[in-house]
């Protein structure tokens, strides 16, 4: 089989658990006989074009649109996506497209139209279900995206049982057509000796203590991990007098809420934040502590978790979605209620006191790791999938590009540009170099913005073309999007 697999992050880029996946799944790929192509966004001090493991990496380098509008800076990736997609369809054979969440989606749909071969989608998570709902137009617009990936694939991937029924229940979509593939993990990483715990302490900071029991948290630093959570219940714990060291590994948009409310609440040496590691101390960080836990209140899947049980140290999750079917309770680790400070400073203070307690969840989820959770058991039911979107190629018409580039994003990026009045107007031809969008849909959005009072159109005599700046109304309009 040869796959163009398109994600956002692969290794070094890493954001959350994508780029894990998509880096072990490929190279499993490979290692089954399979031909891997891994088309991605670059990353400093990453060569554009590499072979890593087998798995043959493009990577397409960042576009010059500001991130301060996602979705306009999504938008322009995937036009650099799209053309060099087409240069690795027209230069190589490949059976299929295989796009993995909705920020490759664009790219995906129109590679997959414009060559004629299917497209399997990974559906990682979803924005309606991180947020607990739809709230603004950038939050419908990414679902927008996500149904139109989960229309249009031959077949869709999720992780476990609970996404497949979300898929269903918010998507509407064809439980025929979806296959539950669980994460999985590389057990060949944790095998290395524990670090000494002074070393340890001095990899991660001056300011570190870490006491007798350590208890590790790893991922991104977003609202739906329940952190905030997970800190109240450690200062129930401090102020039972429970000696214990909490380590908060990752990176995310709430990093200073979470240090100001450690501050807060008086918990600076106990708790420690302490941003990205590096793969080593990230693994002598599992090695080495004694209890790992995820607070998620939403959780597709958790494959942070397969890595503590790897390195062999007991959990405690919330039991919530694919959480809940990875652990079972009293037997492979120990679930809290989401939200429920106290049951989580229970479970976690069970489990320290506990010791022969922990010690058996750890050796029965260690046993369940190696019989369920294989990275090659993965690359198997995979290759299924496949195969059965290569019988089934869908007959629809492409996508419309006003599915992508949004009203709002547009009149966000004249605003930064700083088209607000004639002098500083700008041609449907610049607009389009700097998102790289084919000019006709840029020319009916910005059209129909003009229609709606957004745009003030001139004609230049100079040059003979329509020029566009935002009027009054238009410039409001794009302020809200930054307020």
């Amino acid at each position: 089989m040869r796959v163009l697999m398109l994600s956002w992050e692969f290794p070094p880029r890493i954001i959350g658990g994508i780029s894990t996946h998509v880096y072990h799944l490929s190279k499993s790929l490979v290692c089954k006989g399979n031909t891997v192509h891994v088309l991605t966004f670059d990353f400093p001090n990453t060569q554009l074009e590499d072979v890593v493991e087998g798995v043959s990496i493009s990577r397409v380098e960042s576009a010059g649109v500001s991130q301060t509008d996602f979705l306009l800076w999504i938008y322009s990736m995937n036009s650099l996506m799209i053309e060099r997609g087409k240069k690795l369809l027209r230069d190589q054979m490949f059976d299929l497209v295989h796009a993995h969440d909705w920020m490759v989606g664009r790219a995906a749909l129109e590679l997959n139209k414009s060559s004629c071969i299917p497209l399997v989608t990974t559906i990682h998570a979803t924005e309606i279900g991180r947020r607990a709902g739809l709230y603004d137009d950038y939050q419908r617009k990414i679902h927008e995206i996500e149904q139109l990936l989960i229309q249009y694939s031959e077949e869709v991937i999720c992780c476990s049982q609970y996404m497949l029924s979300h898929l269903k229940v918010n998507f509407g979509a064809n439980p025929n057509k979806i296959s539950v593939v669980p994460n999985a993990v590389d057990i060949s990483r944790f095998n290395s000796e524990t670090n000494d715990g002074r070393e340890l302490g001095q990899k991660l900071g001056p300011g570190v203590r870490l006491a007798e029991m350590v208890v590790l948290y790893v991922g991104r630093l977003v609202e739906e991990k329940g952190l905030h959570t997970l800190i109240e219940a450690f200062e129930m714990l401090n102020h039972d007098n429970v000696s214990a060291t909490l380590i908060i590994v990752g990176e995310g948009p709430i990093k200073e809420d979470l240090t100001a409310e450690v501050r807060k609440r008086g918990l600076q040496g106990v708790i420690h934040i302490i941003g990205f590691v590096d793969e080593a101390t990230l693994i002598a960080l599992y090695r080495s502590s004694n209890i790992f836990v995820l607070p998620s209140v939403y959780e597709p899947f958790g494959i942070v978790v397969l890595e503590a049980m790897a390195g062999r140290i007991p959990v405690v999750v919330s039991d919530v979605g694919g959480l809940s079917e990875i652990v079972e309770h009293g037997v492979t680790g120990l679930k809290a209620q989401p939200r429920d400070p106290v049951s989580l400073a229970a479970s976690i203070r069970r489990l320290l006191e506990e010791r022969s307690l922990a010690r058996e969840l750890t050796q029965n989820a260690y046993r369940m790791l190696v019989e369920k959770y294989s990275w090659d058991v993965a690359a198997e039911r995979t290759l299924q999938v496949y195969e059965r979107a290569c019988g089934e190629m869908l007959k629809f018409g492409a996508v419309p590009d006003e599915h992508f580039l949004t009203d709002t994003s547009l009149t966000s990026l004249l605003f930064t540009l700083g088209a607000t009045n004639s002098k500083n107007a700008r041609s449907a031809g610049e607009i389009a170099e700097v998102v790289k969008a084919p000019g006709l849909p840029l020319k009916l959005i910005l059209g129909k913005l003009s229609s709606l009072g957004y745009l003030v159109n001139l004609l230049d005599p100079e040059s003979n073309e329509v020029r566009y700046h935002l009027s009054d109304k238009g410039i409001i309009k794009a302020c809200a999007r930054f307020s």
